[in-house]
C-alpha cells in the first residue's frame, strides 16, 4: 500500500497535527510581516511626504518580492526539499523586517520589503503542499482552509500592533517586532519541521529511507523496507507536464484565478485604511476597518473549512467568489455610512480569504507530486502580478480623481468571472486525472 493511501485510511497522528500547526503559525506570521506595511503607510507617508502613487508603489513592493519568490524560489522546493527552503526564506523575512525598521527613505523601504516578500513568495506555496502530503484526503480541505486562516489572524494582529505600537513609537515599531517573531519562527521550524514526504520519495537525498520511516514512526504506521519502485519519467510528469497541451488551459485559468483573487485581496488588504480615511472617517476608524477586514477573513477562512466537510471545494470557492463581487458592490454603495462600510469590510474579508483558501485547495491536486510545488508556485507567482499591480493601479487612480467608491466598485464584475473560471478549471475530464483528488475537491460524482 502507498504511504498517501495509508495517510488517507488512518487517524490523524499528534505529530500530523503539529505539522499543519507549524504551516499555520508560520501563514500567521507572513501574514504579519506582508500586511503590517498597510497599517504603517500613513505614518510612512507623513514622514516623507509621500503622494498617493508613491504610496501605492511602497504598498506593492513587498508583492512584487512575492510574485518573484513564488516565481524562482518557490519551484527549487521540488529540488533542494521544502524544508530546507522554508528556512532560507524565513531568514530573508527576517532580514527584511530588520532593514525596513532602519530604512532613511522611501527607497530603502522598498528594498527592504522585496526582500521581505521574497521570502514570503518563496514560502506560501510550498506550505499547503506539505499540508496536503500530511493529511487524509477528507480532512485536506478543513485543512487547508485552517492554514489559510493565518493571513488574516497574522493582518489582525497586524493591525492591533499596529494601533498600539504606532501611536507610542513610531511606524518603524511593529516591523521590529514582526522580525523578532520571523527569527523565532526560523528556530521553531529548524528544530520541528519534518522534510516533505513526496520530495523524500522522489528526490530520494542521503538516508532517503530512514527519514521516510521515522516520519512513519511519528504518524505510528508501519516501517517500509525498502523505498518504493521508483516511477517512469511519464508517470513522475516534469514542468512541461504545467503548461502541455491537457494541462495548458487549467494552468492558465488557474492563474487567471489567482490573479484576480490576489489584486482584489492585496487591494482591499492595502488600501481599505487609507481609502476610509480619505472618505471622511478618522485615522484610528479606518485602522479599525482594516483589523474588522482580517477579522471577517478569519470567520471566512474557518467557515469554508467547516463546509469542507460537506460541500464540493469548487462549489464552495465559487460561491466565495460571488460573494466577494457582491461585498465589493456593497462598500461601493454604502461608503458614506461608518457603520454599513465597516460591515462591508468584514464580508470582504470574510469572502476574498474564502476565495483564497478554495484556491489553495484546489492548486495542489492539478499537478503530479513532484512538480507540485512548481504548479503551484506558478500560479502564485502569476498570481503576485495582480496583486502588485492593484495598489499601485489604486494610488495612480486616486491621483487621477478616483473616488475611493470607484475603486471598490471597479472589482465586481472579476470577481463573478473567477467563480465561472474556477468552475471550469475544475470540471473533471475522462481521464482520471488529480484533479479528482485535490484536497477538498470532489467530482461531480462524488
Amino acid at each position: 500500500m502507498l504511504i498517501q493511501d495509508r495517510i488517507d485510511r488512518s487517524k490523524m497522528s499528534g505529530f500530523q497535527i503539529a505539522v499543519v500547526a507549524i504551516c499555520l503559525v508560520i501563514n500567521v506570521i507572513d501574514g504579519f510581516d506582508v500586511l503590517v506595511m498597510s497599517f504603517a503607510a500613513s505614518g510612512v507617508a507623513d514622514e516623507w511626504a509621500l503622494s498617493e502613487s508613491e504610496v501605492g508603489l511602497l504598498l506593492s513592493s513587498g508583492l512584487v518580492g512575492m510574485a518573484l519568490g513564488s516565481a524562482f524560489l518557490a519551484p527549487l522546493a521540488d529540488r533542494v526539499g521544502r524544508r530546507r527552503l522554508t528556512l532560507v526564506c524565513l531568514a530573508l523575512c527576517t532580514f527584511g523586517m530588520v532593514l525596513s525598521s532602519l530604512s532613511t527613505g522611501p527607497v530603502d523601504l522598498g528594498f527592504s520589503r522585496l526582500l521581505t516578500g521574497l521570502g514570503i513568495g518563496g514560502t506560501v506555496a510550498s506550505l499547503p503542499v506539505i499540508i496536503t502530503e500530511f493529511t487524509p484526503k477528507r480532512l485536506r480541505g478543513t485543512m487547508i482552509a485552517l492554514y489559510a486562516t493565518g493571513l488574516p489572524v497574522g493582518g489582525i494582529l497586524g493591525g492591533a500592533a499596529a494601533q498600539l505600537l504606532v501611536s507610542e513609537y513610531g511606524w518603524r515599531a511593529p516591523f521590529i517586532v514582526g522580525g523578532v517573531l520571523t527569527f523565532v519562527l526560523v528556530v521553531t521550524v529548524a528544530v520541528l519541521m519534518p522534510e516533505s514526504l513526496d520530495y523524500l520519495l522522489h528526490r530520494r537525498p542521503k538516508d532517503s529511507l530512514a527519514k521516510v520511516n521515522r516520519l512513519l514512526d511519528r504518524m505510528h504506521m508501519a516501517r517500509l523496507t525498502a523505498l518504493p519502485t521508483p516511477q517512469s519519467k511519464e508517470q513522475r510528469g516534469t514542468t512541461r507536464d504545467i503548461l502541455n497541451r491537457r494541462m495548458a488551459i487549467r494552468s492558465a485559468l488557474l492563474w487567471i484565478a489567482y490573479f484576480i483573487v490576489m489584486a482584489g485581496f492585496y487591494f482591499a488588504a492595502s488600501w481599505t485604511p487609507r481609502l476610509l480615511e480619505q472618505s471622511g472617517f478618522s485615522a484610528q476608524q479606518g485602522m479599525s476597518g482594516g483589523v474588522l477586514l482580517n477579522l471577517g477573513g478569519l470567520v471566512g477562512t474557518l467557515l469554508l473549512g467547516v463546509l469542507a466537510l460537506k460541500v464540493a471545494g469548487r462549489t464552495l470557492t465559487a460561491l466565495a467568489f460571488v460573494g466577494a463581487g457582491l461585498s465589493f458592490l456593497a462598500m461601493n454603495l454604502t461608503l458614506d455610512s461608518l457603520t454599513a462600510a465597516l460591515i462591508s469590510a468584514v464580508a470582504i474579508g470574510m469572502f476574498i480569504n474564502a476565495s483564497g483558501a478554495g484556491l489553495n485547495s484546489i492548486a495542489p491536486g492539478l499537478y503530479p507530486a513532484p512538480v507540485r510545488a512548481t504548479g503551484v508556485g506558478w500560479a502564485m507567482a502569476f498570481g503576485r502580478i495582480g496583486a502588485l499591480t492593484a495598489p499601485i493601479l489604486a494610488g495612480v487612480l486616486l491621483d487621477s480623481s478616483w473616488s475611493p467608491r470607484s475603486l471598490f466598485g471597479l472589482l465586481v464584475v472579476p470577481m463573478i468571472a473567477a467563480a465561472i473560471v474556477v468552475l471550469v478549471v475544475t470540471v473533471p475530464t475522462q481521464e482520471r486525472t488529480p484533479v479528482t483528488e485535490a484536497a477538498g475537491v470532489r467530482s461531480p460524482a462524488g
